[in-house]
């Protein structure tokens, strides 16, 4: 199972893998490593010399992007290009294996009317967002705020170009195409707890976080700027107590796939139960087909469509498996009639659904009342909390506000 976690959380699991032996220097190379892998396989039909842009910030997030784009260069020969958002050390390890493998680096604060940004830009098959991380604060302000509006600014002249923006050396390319966005950890703005985001947040079409998903990455409306969340391993263990005490996780399909009761050789669709769904009217006949899809999928063995008489021709093509139960109804819509009708064909029904796409017409309320408190539903067993009153007239309905 995939475990979600809090920015803290994850802290914790940091510090404990470093704990356990897997140093933090260690986990920056195994992240950095996957955020290259990742980015390779997504230029790989993007041609040889593919170009990347990594915004770096100053943190450990940005340590990450470094690694990345030192790896895309010396074993994917990818150009590569730095943008760091602050200077960092000349001994910062990391940085200095970047620029000694000739990755081409430039600084926010020496950039002059932001020409080496709108270039790197400009000539990038894929931007590589490592500005902040799961260490969002928001709002985004100061020289963040100003890189993210120039890149947003740089992204818009690809797709209506004024002038020559290449990258150094190199001719500009003929596609319009905007490059892909992979996000290192997180969008940068977007709160990894919450799911808040910013609005000049960089939505990316992936994210490669680590160790474990985080809340914000699938809580909207921050979720919609992750895109293809990739989950990386740096290097922390199985077992680590930190992880197992982590009670949210993530369900996949093969989770799920695992957790249903198998079904034996020999078996047929009266052994799965039978649904009854009172649904539909003509305005919404896709209401009722897509109820009855559902419960096949669910696993329901017989489904029983009770649907006003006059859809009953547009839904039946879709729905060859399905038996039907044809109400009564008035214009298209169930009436209170349809409740007696209903109620005598429903008594081997494993489960109900009733609504779907039904309406508010005046009649069609006094078939829900009907089927809420009827003699019928008094003598087979409730239906809801009503009482054993008969079904309404027409004159009680019209004293009675719409359900």
């Amino acid at each position: 199972m995939i475990k979600v976690l809090t920015v803290e959380q994850m802290r914790a699991v940091e510090q404990a893998t470093d704990a356990a032996g897997t140093s933090y220097a260690d986990m920056m190379q195994h992240a950095g490593h996957a955020v290259a892998d990742t980015t390779a396989s997504l230029l790989a039909d993007r041609g040889p010399e593919s170009r990347a842009v990594v915004l770096v910030g100053p943190g450990n997030n940005g340590g990450d992007g470094l690694v990345a784009a030192q790896i895309l260069h010396e074993e994917f020969g990818v150009q590569v290009g730095c943008y760091l958002l602050s200077p960092r050390e000349d001994d910062d390890p990391v940085f200095s294996a970047a620029r000694d493998a000739g990755v081409f680096i430039a600084v926010s604060g020496d950039d002059q009317r932001w020409r080496v940004l709108k270039n790197l830009i400009a000539s990038a098959d894929v931007v590589i967002d490592a500005l902040l991380g799961t260490g969002a604060r928001l709002p985004i302000s100061g020289e963040l705020e100003k890189v993210l509006t120039r890149v947003f600014n740089a992204l818009g002249e690809r797709q209506n170009p004024k002038e020559s923006l290449v990258w150094p050396g190199v001719p500009a390319p003929t596609q319009k195409r905007n490059p892909i966005i992979v996000a290192v950890d997180c969008p940068s703005g977007l709160d990894c707890d919450t799911g808040e985001i910013d609005p000049k947040a960089l939505h990316a079409d992936v994210t490669v976080t680590f160790a474990a998903a985080k809340i914000g990455q699938l809580a909207f409306p921050g979720a919609a700027a992750v895109g293809k969340l990739v989950i990386a391993d740096i290097g922390t263990p199985a077992n680590l107590v930190e992880l197992k005490k982590v009670s949210l996780e993530l369900a996949t399909g093969a989770d799920v796939r695992e957790l249903l009761p198998r079904r034996s050789a020999d078996s047929h669709k009266g052994d799965f139960g039978r649904a009854v769904i009172a649904a539909g009217s003509v305005p919404y006949t896709g209401a009722a087909s897509l109820a009855a899809l559902a419960a096949y999928r669910v696993g329901a063995g017989l489904v029983t469509l009770a649907v006003p008489q006059i859809i009953y021709p547009i839904l039946a093509a879709q729905l060859p498996e399905a038996t039907w139960l044809l109400l009564p109804h008035d214009m298209g819509a169930l009436n209170t009639t349809a409740a007696e009708v209903f109620f005598e064909e429903i008594g081997d029904a494993d489960a109900l659904l009733i609504g779907p796409g039904i309406g508010q017409d005046l009649e069609t309320a006094g078939f829900v009342r009907g089927l809420l408190r009827g003699e019928e539903q008094a003598k087979r067993g409730a239906i809801g909390f009503g009482g054993r009153s008969p079904v309404p007239d027409q004159t009680e309905l019209a004293h009675h506000e719409l359900p």
